[in-house]
């Protein structure tokens, strides 16, 4: 047994010289190389991939990010921080088309119109006008006026995206049986016909529907964000709270700011009806009003003005509308409808 031992041991010593040897041959080699590489001797470069070359091609501007719109480009923007230079796309000359920007004068300082992807060229169309200033009023039409509506406010909203048109309606209830306005004591001969011409129009309970904006605009769609709330409590005092806010930035005409914002102080429901987004779609179409029908003054509409209240109309002396004259007769006063002429 003591000679097999013997080989043994020896055997594993050999290995772990051999082991040792060969590292010491590999460290040496690196440095040996390193070394030859630092003082210019060896060109490691000759070894890798090749770049590829890009002769004959032009070189044409690319986002090196997503930018988002209303942005003023700088260059930053074009700045690929991987490879340390200008994003570009290198393309044969007759892939170059004329709405192409090659130029980074052209570019830089101009404002986005919408959201830009890396790995795309830029274009006329993607910018406004020159002169435009970034943010969300470079989103606004000339002649218009931006609101930022919380989505509590208007129902509809979800959805819209920037460039989206729209229409807003207002509708307000209105309760006629409060009082002594449900009872009619008309007298004459049409005194039976008023109240019943009063059931038939359903007049005590209606809604007054007015369109507050026609044809407005989504200037930045639906976000979600932070807005401070100052509360007093019993412990710590005076604090400031955050809370979540759905909102949207809307265009609409000058004249049309006070009525959607007197229509969101008397907290009527406010809807929103979208627009055809199809290029044939008429811009000149408007979304009419709805106004209230009395049994005294006829449907408050622009067809029964122009038709039954002229009494023209077959049906004129069905819908004419009436008048009241009052009747007083010692200490009885009493009102009688007359059709009005």
């Amino acid at each position: 047994m003591k000679p097999y031992s013997s080989r043994r041991g020896g055997t594993q010593a050999s290995v772990v010289r051999a082991i040792v040897t060969v590292a010491i041959v590999i460290v040496a080699v690196v440095g040996l190389i390193a070394g030859l590489s630092a003082t210019g001797v060896l060109d490691l470069s000759k070894f890798g991939s090749s770049p590829v070359s890009t002769a004959g091609l032009t070189a044409v501007p690319s986002p090196s990010r997503a930018i988002p719109a209303h942005t003023r480009i700088t260059r930053d923007h074009l700045w690929d921080p991987k490879n340390q230079r200008l994003s570009f796309i290198y393309l044969p000359s007759q892939s170059v088309t004329p709405e192409m920007l090659t130029k980074l004068s052209d570019i830089l300082g101009r404002v986005l119109d919408h959201d830009k992807l890396p790995g795309y060229v830029f274009s006329e169309s993607d910018f406004l006008p020159k002169g435009t200033r970034e943010g969300i009023v470079a989103g606004i039409p000339p002649g218009k006026r931006a609101i930022r509506v919380q989505a509590d406010k208007v129902e509809g909203l979800y959805g819209l995206r920037a460039g989206d048109r729209f229409d807003l309606v207002a509708t307000l209830a209105i309760d006629g049986r409060g009082g002594s306005a449900q009872n009619f004591n008309f007298g004459g001969v049409y005194g039976q016909q008023l109240a019943l011409q009063a059931k038939l129009t359903n007049w005590q309970k209606q809604a007054t529907v007015r369109v507050m904006v026609q044809n407005g605009l989504v200037v930045e769609p639906m976000i979600t964000r932070q807005i401070p709330i100052f509360q007093n409590t019993m412990t710590q005092g005076g604090v400031t709270r955050m809370r979540p806010v759905q909102e949207i930035v809307i265009a609409v005409d000058p004249d049309e700011v006070a009525r959607l914002t007197e229509a969101m102080a008397v907290d009527a429901k406010i809807s929103c009806v979208p627009r055809s987004g199809r290029p044939d779609d008429p811009t000149d179409s408007v979304t009419p009003d709805l106004r209230p029908v009395s049994p005294f003054t006829g449907p408050g509409t622009a067809a029964f003005s122009a038709s039954s209240a002229s009494g023209s109309g077959p049906d004129a002396r069905r819908t004419a509308p009436f008048s009241t004259v009052e009747t007083i007769s010692g200490t009885k006063r009493e009102l009688t409808a007359v059709p009005r002429q």
